[in-house]
């Protein structure tokens, strides 16, 4: 099968686990994680493509937002030490992708305003974002990513949402192809994750995981019992949040079938977009809560994810 992943070999990388810090600490990879996640997956390219598809003045409100905050991180990144000068040429690529986004966005409300259909609006506003994505693989080289960092990664800018967006708007396979590898990626790095004994025994895994801590002895039962409880209800939230993120990511990829279908009997897009529904506010607010300190657990992302 030609979209076939390997997900043995995510499976049984999956051996350790350590606390990620989410993004509030200072530095270089913290700026990049935060500046490919206001791109993508309910980012920038999020909020930009449902702008064509729907004429909402709510994704351009919110695309701006995303692209100003974006045009805000690239200078402090430039300025970070932990950079060179290719980094630096790198960003200058981002940068000019993302700002030939925010001008777009003009246009499209002068287009809409004219009447214009959502196929044309979409062929006179193509960005060629080649050179961003080519600027963001070699900027995330330089660092080894958390399954939760790879995961927002494959979600987003160039990737699952942005090939689902555009294969609705364009019909073109390729679009099709890569947005089923990259959902079915993001699904591989989740079951990896839920295979862990934290989520598929998360009581057992919160007792043992106090015994070891050794700051509570049994014999301090109330208290001992308490942080057991405590620690199976992180296991049990986090567990929870990265099933509805699967759940989301399965529903996106069953609907390019759909899409499939109806382009083949040529729907327009418009029709095409509102018999796409799918409710994905859980998902999103299970990615707010792994994004919290100290709240994923992860085993390193192997990136080794081939048709």
């Amino acid at each position: 099968m030609r979209y076939r992943v390997h997900l043995w070999i995510v499976l049984f990388m999956a051996t350790w686990m350590l606390p990620v810090h989410g993004l509030q600490a200072a530095g270089a990879q913290q700026d990049v994680a935060l500046m490919i996640r206001l791109m993508g997956y309910d980012g920038g390219i999020h909020n930009f493509k449902n702008y064509v598809l729907r004429g909402k003045q709510q994704y351009s409100k919110a695309a701006q937002n995303n692209f100003a905050q974006i045009l805000e991180i690239i200078p402090r990144l430039k300025n970070n030490a932990e950079l060179n000068s290719d980094d630096r040429q790198a960003l200058d690529s981002v940068k000019a992708v993302v700002e030939s986004y925010n001008t777009t966005l003009d246009r499209l409300a002068g287009l809409r305003a004219k009447g214009w259909r959502t196929e044309d609006i979409d062929r006179t506003v193509i960005i060629d974002d080649n050179p961003a994505k080519a600027a963001l693989d070699s900027l995330r080289a330089k660092w080894t990513w958390s399954d939760f960092e790879e995961m927002e990664f494959q979600l987003g800018y160039g990737k699952a949402i942005h090939n689902f967006k555009n294969y609705l708007l364009r019909g073109q396979e390729r679009y099709h192809t890569d947005a089923l590898q990259n959902f079915l990626t993001v699904d591989a790095l989740i079951t990896r994750q839920l295979s862990l004994p934290e989520f598929s025994d998360p009581r057992m895994s919160a007792q043992t995981t106090v015994d070891r801590e050794g700051t509570i002895t049994p014999q301090e039962q109330d208290a001992y019992h308490r942080a057991v409880r405590e620690r199976e209800t992180h296991f049990r939230q986090d567990r929870a949040a990265l099933e509805e993120v699967a759940r989301a990511a399965r529903s996106y990829r069953d609907y390019l079938q759909l899409i499939n279908k109806m382009i083949a009997i040529q729907r327009p897009v418009e029709q095409i977009d509102q018999a796409i529904k799918i409710y994905d506010a859980s998902a999103k607010q299970g990615l707010a809560h792994l994004r919290q300190a100290e709240s994923y657990l992860f085993s390193p992302a192997t990136h080794d994810f081939e048709d």
